[in-house]
């Protein structure tokens, strides 16, 4: 039986200390100064499932939740691939915190689609932190000027401590669109009990006839049919994912050579198999970030279906490279208090179940390249 979780009371959004002249070196070398302090964090983020509330202010304090909103809103437009890296780096430093950044950045579809003052009603602090769902699994009913809505939402990432969730339905005529409202009015149900990106808290969540005005609601609009920044489309902002796997085989890498290294254990082979699969990983979704960025920016339509397939490579191999870590360190992988391995081979198990990196890609861009299907 599916219990309701009992969160702790929401206390509103604390403002970050961010300066109006954040610029993307500085929130890099922000994210390079928090990351390394998660670690301490892992065992209450396992123990809980949830992201503790100082990790959670000290995330706003980097400036990367303003990361794709125009300077108008506080934000600073940073590129795909800077967003990506960005996203890397957290998770070098814990994956669930990384991937909830991920997810929250999503507040940034919001931006293209509702009014300037709209948004700003609904995010009056550039720092509130979002659960997205997109797919249409809410149900609505007409009433006066906006929306009866109710539904169940699965896999809301961050819903245990966000501020706003962006959740898709279906309206009385059957359109897809987008409801943005408080988390507050959201009843979390706990279903998320698994073993990898606990802290993730990425359970269901119900809403029963909740108000939503209609100007709270707003369409997705396909890919490129708006004259919207690169980094404000819908097709880019999911690209980021491919961040989480490969900080996650990154910190998989330093916990093993120090125990290996003190172990003289004559597992170097398997150590720089592991190191050049991240690496390779790493070369290739960055070179295809960049190269679909600049042919974005240039006006060209970027190759379909090779982000997605590098994403996927990023998964697997990083996948593979932690199992190698983890076996050539042996019995001293289970011991979690002393090492993060055994957290990085759940993390980036879980993480590979997603759709964004699921295998069903390779079957998609293969149908792509040999002239039929669609693209990832």
């Amino acid at each position: 039986m599916t219990t309701t979780m009992e969160l702790p009371a929401r206390t509103g959004s604390t403002k970050s200390a961010t300066s109006p002249a954040l610029t993307v070196t500085s929130v890099l070398d922000r994210l390079r100064a928090y990351a390394p302090g998660l670690p301490a964090y892992a065992p209450q983020i396992e123990r809980t499932g949830r992201l503790p509330a100082d990790v959670l202010d000290g995330l706003k304090a980097t400036g990367l939740l303003r990361a794709a909103l125009p300077p108008a809103l506080g934000g600073v437009e940073m590129t795909v691939p800077e967003i990506t890296r960005a996203v890397d780096l957290l998770a070098e430093g814990d994956a669930s915190v990384a991937w909830c950044a991920a997810v929250a950045l999503n507040a940034a579809l919001a931006v293209v689609s509702l009014p300037e003052e709209v948004f700003t009603e609904l995010f009056p602090d550039p720092d509130l932190i979002t659960t997205t769902v997109l797919p249409p699994a809410g149900r609505a009913v007409r009433r006066g000027t906006g929306y009866l809505l109710s539904g169940r939402w699965t896999h809301g990432s961050g819903i245990t401590h966000a501020d706003r969730v962006m959740a898709g339905f279906l309206t009385p005529d059957g359109a897809s669109r987008v409801a943005v409202f408080d988390a507050a009015h959201a009843r979390v149900l706990d279903t998320w009990n698994t073993t990898g990106l606990r802290g993730t808290g990425s359970h269901d969540f119900v809403v029963a006839d909740l108000f939503v005005p209609e100007h709270h609601t707003f369409a997705l609009a396909p890919p490129g049919t708006r004259p919207e920044p690169l980094h404000l489309r819908s097709d880019n902002l999911a690209l980021k994912l491919a961040g989480v796997p490969l900080g996650i085989g990154r910190s998989a890498l330093k916990a093993a050579r120090e125990i290996l290294a003190a172990k003289a254990s004559g597992r170097g082979a398997d150590f720089a198999h592991a190191e050049a699969l991240i690496g390779a990983a790493d070369a290739y979704v960055y070179a295809t970030l960049e190269d679909a960025w600049a042919a974005q920016a240039a006006g060209r339509a970027p190759e379909r279906g090779t982000t997605a397939l590098a994403r996927q490579f990023a998964h697997r191999a990083c996948r593979e490279a932690v199992q190698l870590l983890y076996d050539a360190v042996g019995s001293a992988a289970v011991y979690t208090e002393h090492t993060p391995l055994d957290r990085c081979l759940r993390d980036v198990i879980t993480a590979s179940r997603h759709v964004a990196s699921s295998e069903k890609i390779l079957d998609e861009v293969g149908a792509l390249r040999l002239g039929a299907g669609t693209p990832a």
